[in-house]
């Protein structure tokens, strides 16, 4: 921030305090469409660009596929070739004697048990991949802009979450049966195999995901247009107004713990007070 505006700029501990507008690339349904205040505005999709065409070689091997494709890629942090050497063999033997091509983002130059339908690459344009008529699947280590471009693509997944968020979205595919959750720990053969053969077989995962996507996808305003209008709006008129008188408040004064405590110091006086007559009462009484 100073490299940009310069060293006055307020520190980190005094911006968070003043947030005037924070926007989620989220959608509600996906946040469990908890309540948040107005300077909270949720942009779901904002980053989805426009479709645009596949490299060549890639198209050919879609467009040819006879059974549809397998799409595969732990994302950019989550590297497939540092999985454990017992897990690629899984997978890559159940993948071998499935009647599907696979498509799997690999960073190396050899993939071990590599059968004939199995294709590497190194990079792939994800979005536009998913969105090809003979993907029938995703695998996915659970990133959320992975969730939100096989929804837009309405493509059924297999999330194998890693770190992060990842369990929280994987956790979703399952809510919404959109997908089935695999973890790395307990992936064998036999599991794999189930999973895969499930989501593809079992059409109720792809209807989910094409109703999931009409319900995120249904925007008043788009994602772009509403953070536009949002950030023109606090240029406008500043953010105060849209501010919980929440924000800011340490959690001591947010739950009136001091509140609480005097309430509870003068119940206790009180209660101690009647015990004491109560005793006094019982003693006097004794000596009568």
């Amino acid at each position: 921030m100073k490299r940009t505006f310069g060293n006055d700029v307020p520190n980190y501990e005094e911006l968070e305090k003043n947030v005037q507008l924070l926007f989620l690339n989220e959608h509600p349904i996906w946040a469990d469409n908890h309540p948040v205040p107005p300077n909270i505005v949720y942009i779901g999709g904002i980053h989805q660009s426009q479709k645009q065409e596949i490299p060549e070689e890639l198209k050919t091997v879609l467009d040819s596929s006879k059974n549809g494709v397998i799409y595969i890629s732990l994302g950019s942090n989550a590297k497939s070739s540092l999985l454990p050497p017992e897990t690629v063999a899984a997978m890559t033997k159940v993948l071998s004697k499935l009647p599907y091509d696979v498509i799997w983002k690999w960073e190396t130059d050899e993939l071990p048990g590599k059968s004939s339908n199995i294709k590497i690459y190194k990079w792939l344009p994800q979005a536009d991949l998913l969105k090809h008529p003979k993907v029938k699947l995703f695998i996915t280590q659970g990133g959320l802009q992975s969730a939100d471009e096989t929804i837009n693509a309405a493509v059924p997944v297999i999330g194998i979450p890693m770190f992060g968020d990842q369990w929280y979205n994987v956790e979703k595919y399952v809510k919404h049966g959109v997908g089935l959750q695999l973890e790395l720990s307990d992936l064998t053969e036999t599991t794999f195999e189930n999973a895969v053969r499930r989501v593809i077989e079992d059409k109720s995962f792809k209807n989910n995901m094409i109703r999931l996507r009409s319900l995120m996808r249904e925007h008043p305003v788009p994602p772009l247009e509403l953070a536009v209008w949002w950030v023109e709006h606090v240029l406008r008129h500043g953010g105060q107004h849209l501010r919980s008188p929440a924000a800011g408040l340490t959690w001591t004064q947010y739950y009136e713990v001091p509140l609480v405590l005097t309430v509870a110091a003068v119940c206790l006086t009180v209660l101690l007070v009647i015990v004491l007559l109560v005793l006094y009462v019982v003693r006097v009484v004794i000596k009568i």
